[in-house]
This record gives C-alpha cells, sequence and structure tokens, in this order.
C-alpha cells in the first residue's frame, strides 16, 4: 500500500493548490502521532480551507475535508507559524525541480517568508525568511552536504540531471541520449528513474508504454528515443489530462495515482474530479485503518487476556464439579457398604492397638485373598489411614472407587466427611460460576466496544459543509420580517447593487468614505419607522466607523433609481463606487449598537448580527457586541462556545461580524 507520494504526484498536486495563491493564511496546528506529523495550515480563499503537509511514515500534501482532532495547546511549531504568518498573503505555490519538495511563499507587508516541505526520507518542514535562512525546522538534520538547524543557510538537495517540465526543448533529448549511452550497462528502468528522479512506478510505466523490457540494457537510438517520448506523453497527461483515481486491489485501496497507469489496468478504481480529492480520500482512509488497526490491537489484547481468565474459570469449574461428585460418590460408597466398613475399621483399629503398625501391614499383605482384608489397598500409619476399594451399584451402573479412611473415625463419621468435602466444592462451583458470569460479561462489553469503536472510526469524519444560501454572499441580518443585505467589500457592493436590489427595495449608505451599501429587501412592502431606525443601525455598525470606535454616525437612505455608475464627466468611479442622484433621507446621530445571535430563518437556524431591538424580538440566543481591539481569533472561539449547540462554525461567525475587531458586552445577553 501506499505510504508516500511521488514527485509525480506532487507535480500534480501542486498544479490544483495553485487556485490558492493570493489566500491569507490564519492558522496553524500540528498533530503528532506515533511516527507521523500533520502540519495543518488553515487558508482563507474563498472560504477556509485546510491544507494538510504529513511527513514522517506517511507523506503526502493535499486539501482535506475530514476532520482531524487537533490538540488543544498547539505545539512550538504551530505557534511560531502562527506568530510570524497571521494574515499573510500566500504569493506562491510550487514544486522545487521535479523533487519532492513542496515551496510555499507568504508576504505581510514588506516581509516574506517560505515553508519548505521535504516529502522524502524521514521528511521534514522548514520556515525561512526571505534570505532563505532557517528560522526553525520541524525537526534538526545534518547531512554531509547540508544542514537542516535554525539560523543555517537553507539549501536544496542536488537535482536531477533532467526536469520533466523541460522534455520539450531539443537539447532535453540530447541530455536524455547522452546519459543512457554513458550508461549502457545499467538497466534502462533504473537509468529512467535516475535521470528524471522519478520513482519506480513511473520509470516502470515508461518503459511500459515504449514497449521496452525494463530491465534491458545498452538501448539502440531508436528505442532511447521511443522511451524518451513515452516519457514526454506521460508527463503531459499529468501536467494537462489528468484522470485521478484510487486503485483497488483485492478489495482495499492500494495505490492513488493522478494519470491512468498500464499496470493497473486490470484494477477496480475509484475515479475523482481532482487528484486533492483523490489524494485526501485515501490518506483519510488509510491512516484511520491504522488508527482502527491500532485500537483494535489494544481491545482485542484486553479480550485475549480475559478469555484467558475464562478458559481458567471453566477449568476450575470442571474441577470443582468432579471433586464434589467424586466426594459424594465416595461418602455414597461408604453407605452402600457401610457394615462391610465398620467392621475393617473396628478390626484395624483392634489390631493396630494391640500389635502395631508393622503386624497389621503383615497380616494384610499376608491375606490378598481375603474377601475383606484384600479390598485394603493401602496403609498411611503416619496419617492414620486406610485405602480400600469400594464398590456398589449406584444407580443404573456399578461404581469402583479406593477410599481413603481414617481409622479414628467410624463409618458415618467418614461418610460425612466426604459428603462436607462435596459440598465445600459445590460452594466453590456457586462462586467460580458468579465469576465465570462476570468474566463472559466483561468480554461482551468489550466486544461490543470494540465493535463500535471500529465501526466509529472506520471512517474519517467528513466536514459537513453547509450549502450557503445567495443572501449569505452579503453581511445580512432580518428586521421585522425584511430582508436586510450589507455589502462585505467593493466586489460584494457592486454585485449587490446590480443584481439584487430591486425598484421597490430601500438603499442605505452610512455618511463616510468606504461604508457599505445596505439593501432593505422589501418586496413591495411599505417599511415603518421603526424598521428604518433598526436598518440605519445596521447601516452605521458594518461601517468603517465601527473599527474607528465611533460611539454614532449619520446615515441615509434613497431609492434604487439614486444610484448611478455613471460618473460626472471627467471623473472616474473604482469597483463598488456609486453615484448618488436626488434627495438623501438622512437619519442623523444613528447609535452604533450591534449584538450577534442565531435565529430561524429559512426553514434552518443561522447565526448573523442584528441591533438590539430586533434580536430581542426575533433571536432565539443573542449576545451584544462592543468595538474593541481584541484578537478576533478570541473572540470567535468565545462566541462558538455561547453558541456551540446550535452547531456553527468559526468560518459563518467570522463572516457576519462587524470590520475591525469587537468584543462582547458583559452587560449584554439573552
Amino acid at each position: 500500500m501506499k505510504k508516500e507520494i511521488t514527485n509525480v504526484d506532487l507535480c500534480a498536486i501542486v498544479d490544483e493548490l495553485k487556485f490558492l495563491e493570493g489566500g491569507r493564511f490564519d492558522k496553524a496546528f500540528l498533530i503528532d502521532k506515533d511516527e507521523n506529523r500533520e502540519l495543518i495550515l488553515k487558508i482563507h480563499k474563498d472560504g477556509s480551507k485546510e491544507m494538510v503537509i504529513s511527513v514522517g511514515k506517511y507523506k503526502y500534501v493535499t486539501l482535506t475535508n475530514y476532520e482531524r482532532e487537533k490538540p488543544k495547546l498547539p505545539p512550538a511549531f504551530a505557534m511560531l507559524l502562527r506568530k510570524y504568518l497571521k494574515n499573510a498573503k500566500l504569493t506562491k505555490v510550487e514544486q522545487v525541480e521535479f523533487d519532492r519538495i513542496l515551496l510555499l511563499e507568504f508576504q505581510i507587508g514588506e516581509k516574506k517568508y517560505k515553508i519548505i516541505a521535504e516529502l522524502f526520507k524521514d521528511g521534514n518542514i522548514i520556515f525561512l525568511d526571505e534570505e532563505n535562512l532557517i528560522i526553525s525546522p520541524l525537526r534538526v538534520e545534518v547531512y554531509s552536504n547540508r544542514k537542516i538547524a535554525p539560523k543555517e543557510k537553507y539549501q536544496f538537495p542536488p537535482q536531477k540531471p533532467l526536469s520533466p517540465y523541460k522534455l520539450d526543448y531539443s537539447i532535453a533529448y540530447e541530455i536524455f541520449r547522452d546519459y543512457f549511452i554513458k550508461n549502457k550497462d545499467v538497466e534502462c528502468v533504473r537509468l529512467v528513474s535516475r535521470i528524471l528522479g522519478i520513482g519506480g512506478l513511473y520509470a516502470e510505466e515508461i518503459c511500459e508504454r515504449a514497449g521496452i523490457d525494463k530491465k534491458r540494457k545498452d538501448l539502440s537510438d531508436e528505442e532511447i528515443k521511443k522511451l524518451y517520448e513515452a516519457a514526454k506523453l506521460l508527463f503531459e497527461e499529468v501536467f494537462k489530462n489528468k484522470k485521478p483515481n484510487i486503485v483497488i486491489k483485492d478489495g482495499e485501496e492500494f495505490d492513488v495515482v493522478p494519470i491512468e497507469l498500464k499496470k493497473y489496468e486490470s484494477y477496480e478504481k475509484k475515479y475523482f474530479n481532482s487528484f486533492l480529492e483523490a489524494v485526501d480520500e485515501y490518506f483519510a482512509k488509510f491512516l484511520t485503518n491504522i488508527e482502527v488497526k491500532k485500537e483494535k490491537s489494544k481491545l482485542e489484547k484486553e479480550i485475549e487476556k480475559q478469555e484467558s481468565i475464562l478458559r481458567r474459570q471453566l477449568e476450575t469449574l470442571k474441577n470443582y464439579k468432579e471433586s464434589s461428585e467424586k466426594n459424594q460418590i465416595k461418602g455414597d460408597l461408604i453407605y452402600a457398604n457401610y457394615q462391610l466398613v465398620e467392621e475393617l475399621l473396628n478390626a484395624i483399629r483392634i489390631a493396630k492397638d494391640k500389635k502395631g503398625w508393622d503386624k497389621v501391614k503383615r497380616i494384610i499383605k499376608e491375606n490378598k485373598d481375603h474377601p475383606i482384608i484384600g479390598l485394603i489397598e493401602n496403609i498411611n500409619e503416619n496419617r492414620g489411614e486406610i485405602v480400600i476399594k469400594l464398590s456398589s451399584d449406584l444407580g443404573d451402573k456399578k461404581i469402583v472407587e479406593r477410599v481413603t479412611l481414617d481409622i479414628r473415625k467410624n463409618a458415618f463419621e467418614n461418610a460425612e466427611l466426604y459428603y462436607n468435602k462435596a459440598k465445600k466444592f459445590k460452594s466453590k462451583i456457586e462462586g467460580i460460576n458468579k465469576a465465570i458470569e462476570m468474566t463472559k460479561k466483561k468480554i461482551e462489553e468489550l466486544k461490543k466496544k470494540r465493535d463500535i469503536e471500529i465501526e466509529e472510526s472506520k471512517k474519517m469524519k467528513k466536514k459537513v459543509k453547509r450549502e450557503r444560501k445567495w443572501y449569505e454572499k452579503f453581511k445580512w441580518t432580518v428586521i421585522n420580517n425584511f430582508l436586510v443585505l450589507a455589502g462585505k467589500d467593493a466586489i460584494t457592493n457592486e454585485i449587490l447593487i446590480k443584481k439584487y436590489t430591486d425598484k421597490d427595495d430601500i438603499v442605505f449608505h452610512a455618511d463616510i468614505q468606504g461604508a457599505p451599501f445596505t439593501v432593505i429587501k422589501t418586496q413591495g412592502r411599505e417599511v415603518d419607522e421603526e424598521t428604518l431606525m433598526e436598518v440605519a443601525k445596521f447601516s452605521v455598525s458594518h461601517s468603517k466607523a465601527w473599527k474607528l470606535g465611533y460611539g454614532s454616525l449619520d446615515t441615509y437612505w434613497v431609492k434604487p433609481e439614486q444610484i448611478s455608475k455613471k460618473a460626472e464627466s471627467g471623473e472616474y468611479l473604482k469597483r463598488g463606487a456609486f453615484v448618488i442622484r436626488g434627495k438623501r433621507n438622512y437619519i442623523r446621530n444613528v447609535p452604533l449598537e450591534l449584538g450577534i445571535g442565531v435565529l430561524e430563518y429559512d426553514n434552518s437556524i443561522k447565526i448573523t448580527t442584528a441591533p438590539p431591538e430586533t434580536l430581542k424580538k426575533r433571536f432565539i440566543k443573542y449576545v451584544l457586541l462592543k468595538p474593541s481591539n481584541k484578537d478576533k481569533g478570541k473572540v470567535v472561539k468565545e462566541l462558538k462556545e455561547i453558541f456551540k449547540d446550535y452547531d456553527v462554525t468559526d468560518e459563518e461567525i467570522l463572516s457576519v461580524l462587524p470590520p475591525g475587531g469587537c468584543e462582547i458586552k458583559k452587560d449584554g445577553g439573552e
């Protein structure tokens, strides 16, 4: 099964990751598990995306749709990235010289930083400054030609002779051909692998596509040309015609590749729209299965331990039953032969008292054929016991047993000794039966737990992406049953006015530069003064005035026909800007008052902001906010905890908050 991606795979991955360029770094997480480490970079680009870079035993890069349990206290490396890269722009995603090296470049202000992921050997992730000085590696490494340690100049490992990116150049063929001519005694599959720096799988694929045995040596010019052309066509597929798939062998997923391979022609496959999706699916399931096996192994050991205890208990139970039964039978045999046993005991006692044990032993030895004396098989003079063979028809069968008798006791007392032993074993049987039931119950519970845990962990939980409604592209709320929308930036401002504003709507604009338009979707209904005032508060609170800490601000409203994209002669309107013509209906000194809460709207529970009166009337749960310089990440965390019963995400909270910082009003609430 595949445990790490190849450089061909990385090429396809990087191609698909390019769309993240221009996105913003939010957070970094580091998950350290046994022999593996996953660095998760949260990047905001058309929503929040999580890039996973895995090093250690399993090396891969992907965007993930699966949830991972992140540590509550981020490790030092993750905290370092958060410190340097908070809100930095991701400016470059690339593969270095077709090697298994991923380069991510970030910029924040004038400063530039790089994250290098080396996906070979044990793998490593290195954080660099713009001068390529190492700020920190995930782990320190020392090689013969380079050192990965803080304050060292980072050096890329030696590169291969020919990059697959350059196969279209005529000189590339000359390099390829010369390499084969100079290494005539080496198998062609090894030469293809070495010169292009690719793994065995793709080197073999090139040989197969060229129709040349991979073990062939000393190729002709024509054969070298065929290999070269096959390599070109393979990489052309990787660059331009991917067909991502997971290969299934014997019912198990065992490889993930970006293109169709001849080697896997006969295997079952599962196809995907993107290679990132395929890699995410493959490694999420693969690593989950490893965790399942570990958990299963732990529980199986406990089950085996309890089953071993059960086996011993059942063996003990069997012994107790046999001992109880034997003692019962021996007591019954004494009673069945009562007269004989009594006479024998009396005779032995008298003989022993008069003549001693030696004389008794001699008599027994000399009278082995005697019908009564001959029953004695052994004497233990130290214990005062004799062993005799007794028989009787008990039930429907004849029973014969050796019975030990104490000569100091009569037949009745000897029988009672056996009956008491039988009772003791019966009592022990009750105890062991209880212990057996408890062990069986424990095994059953462990097996249930094992089955439940395995079933639950068979699939890593996929993030449930709630479908965003059209109005959630904007800042939005519901005031007195009117849907109210506001732009988030210049682009959404323009879209709101051009696409989503109808002739009967009312458009607000706070009296401050750069404020968004706020639109009341009236659907032809009359809007009362109370609604106008609440929308005015929403309008000013979502303007720059909130960020600047204003207490109040003027705002005005107009009809859509008063808004025009046509500038005055000689003027230019930038994106998101419009000209307002005609009367402006001002509302003066509108207080900046806003809260956040959850409400039921459009058949689901949603989180958004609204002025206090609207929150009180319409929202299920809410808190009031005030402008602040508090870190937005901490505020989102607090709000997520407050609204944890309503399954809201960080992204949903962040998308509705006013510009700039804020914090929860301590005297505000439900």
